[in-house]
């Protein structure tokens, strides 16, 4: 229609005007603005979506973004995407890298929409947690924006709930329906409500997970004793994402043969190398020999399960090698 019909520069003219005006118009009263919206191609090439917008230049989702903070500057700005969820994906580190790009330089970017629509081809993985904390090290809010799950598996409901609730600048979830029958995906079942308004299974894990473990309706109980101090020690490993001038360590912490009631890990940073902000940890030493413990949250961990926490750090990170030790 009227868009193909346009040239590049009186397109990207009718965008900026209508991020301006739009913005404009509900100065004041809109909490965030999703500015862009899925503008990344699936696949492994990285590569922005082919559209019509293309042709003003790779500028585009920058002047986009510059213009909303000009006609609305007490808003949250936002950019949201799907099948961003896995570390690992292309996707999901193009768009890392726009944003680490607009932090670097300045551009008005504060939050990071996760759709996180998972089914059989799109499943949740293990590093959805390592996704939210790496986006919230760059000084972004992050969201999970439209989240559905097929089957509703009580256990992956509980698992997405868990991993935002472990990124300290994770502050929402919204899923995406009510009903079975309000789904866009209504065959594969992937809410927290049948089509009939009963709760399901999920719905009692999304809501013990927010409750950290208990619902409302549970019968109070006697405060809990501190357990003894557990004897079959910890792992820890490490993750590193990194790029010139800088990376991403995520760390897992995991137990042996006994439960922890808290952890200690020590890392030596290469010289060079700086933290400059972390997530799910207390540090001591921003270089050099650094020692990071648990805060209130991820102290308790069961027998041969994980924990994580990361950091975000200027220089290289060479070869890390943590040691762990209960506490």
């Amino acid at each position: 229609g009227w868009m193909q019909s346009m040239s590049g520069s009186a397109l990207r003219q009718a965008m900026l005007n209508h991020v301006t005006q739009v913005a404009t118009h509900f100065r004041g009263q809109v909490v965030a603005w999703d500015v862009v919206n899925e503008a990344f191609a699936d696949g492994s090439s990285g590569a922005r979506r082919d559209s019509n917008l293309q042709r003003t230049g790779n500028d585009w989702i920058e002047a986009a973004f510059r213009a909303a903070d000009a006609a609305d500057p007490n808003a949250k700005l936002c950019y949201n995407d799907y099948n961003t969820d896995n570390w690992t994906h292309a996707k999901t580190q193009a768009v890392y890298n726009m944003v680490r790009d607009f932090k670097s330089r300045g551009v008005p970017i504060d939050c990071v929409g996760f759709q996180s629509h998972f089914n059989n081809d799109s499943p949740y993985v293990s590093n959805y947690r390592t996704t939210l904390s790496s986006f919230a090290a760059l000084g972004v809010d992050v969201q999970i924006t439209e989240l559905d799950i097929q089957g509703a598996s009580a256990n992956t409901y509980r698992s997405v709930v868990e991993d935002c609730l472990a990124v300290s600048r994770c502050n929402g979830i919204t899923v995406w329906g009510i009903r079975d029958s309000d789904s866009w995906r209504a065959s594969q079942t992937p809410l927290l409500f049948n089509s009939n308004g009963s709760k399901k299974p999920a719905y009692d894990a999304v809501l013990a997970a927010l409750n950290n473990g208990t619902t409302p309706t549970d019968p109070p109980t006697d405060p809990p004793t501190t357990p003894p101090p557990g004897t079959g020690g910890c792992t820890a490993t490490v993750t590193v994402n990194q790029w010139t001038g800088g990376f991403v360590a995520n760390v897992r912490v995991t137990a042996g043969s006994s439960a922890l009631n808290g952890w200690t890990v020590t890392i030596a940073l290469p010289s060079g190398a700086t933290v400059t902000n972390a997530w799910s940890a207390d540090r001591s030493g921003n270089s050099g020999t650094t020692t990071w413990t648990n805060v209130s949250y991820n102290g308790q961990v069961g027998a041969g399960q994980s924990t994580e926490y990361g950091f975000q750090a200027n220089g290289t990170a060479g070869t890390l090698s943590p040691t762990c030790s209960a506490r």
